[in-house]
């Protein structure tokens, strides 16, 4: 697909750094970033004591923070990709573990590895997948913190896009119970969770990208660099 003078639609809002910015400059490429999802914070008054903190997403270290949440200082954090790894230290915690590539499978298969016979804090939304905890040995004790919930968006509205990245399962379902898309139309899924549920509504042809980051995405629209899901 010739990219020039396309429309790129991408289901999160971009900061100015993004590197979508400047490709949308050099390209003639308008991009329309837009979350479809509403998020609202859950309120919580306890944090259980773990050996560690895994973090799946910037919303659940945005709404776990937030709250100031007692926090032992030994206590060790993991993240599923090193762009969360620098998310996280905005809030001046360094990851002891960062998962490498897009299979959730495999992050949790090397971070079981690591975590042995530890406890884990799985800060979330209320509908995680809980892809993660789900793989872990039955020997360690995982707590599940519900920090956040979504809710899809339904007034909106997405002009024609040739290209259509989608960052989550939510955001999936929310575009498509308002939209459908065609043949000319190229989708990427950020991941194989997001993947699947775009299998759910009928869409076979989904490219991934290589890595959980805006980077990645960028990537996976580019002819050299696609890999087919």
């Amino acid at each position: 697909m010739k990219l020039t003078g396309k429309r790129i639609f991408i289901s999160r809002k971009l900061t100015q750094d993004s590197p979508f910015m400047e490709f949308s400059r050099i390209n003639n490429i308008e991009i329309i970033d837009q979350s479809l999802l509403q998020i609202t914070q859950i309120r919580f008054s306890y944090t259980p004591q773990t050996n560690w903190i895994f973090f799946t997403s910037k919303n659940a270290m945005d709404y776990f923070f937030a709250q100031e949440p007692n926090l032992q200082e030994t206590v060790k954090y993991g993240v599923i990709s090193h762009s969360s790894a620098n998310y996280l230290l905005r809030y001046k915690k360094t990851a002891d573990f960062i998962g490498t590539g897009i299979d959730l499978l495999n992050i949790a298969k090397d971070f079981r590895e690591v975590l042995q016979n530890e406890s884990v804090l799985f800060p979330q939304a209320i509908d995680s997948y809980q892809t993660i905890q789900k793989q872990l040995a039955f020997t360690n004790t995982c707590y599940n913190l519900y920090v956040y919930k979504t809710v899809l968006k339904t007034d909106f509205e997405i002009p024609y896009s040739e290209i259509l990245i989608f960052t989550s399962p939510s955001n999936v379902e929310a575009y498509f119970h308002k939209y459908k898309i065609d043949s000319r139309q190229m989708v990427v899924a950020m991941g194989p969770t997001t993947k699947y549920k775009l299998r759910e509504f009928g869409v076979l042809n989904v490219f991934l990208p290589k890595s959980f980051d805006e980077k990645g995405l960028l990537g996976a629209i580019i002819q050299d660099n696609l890999v087919v899901a």
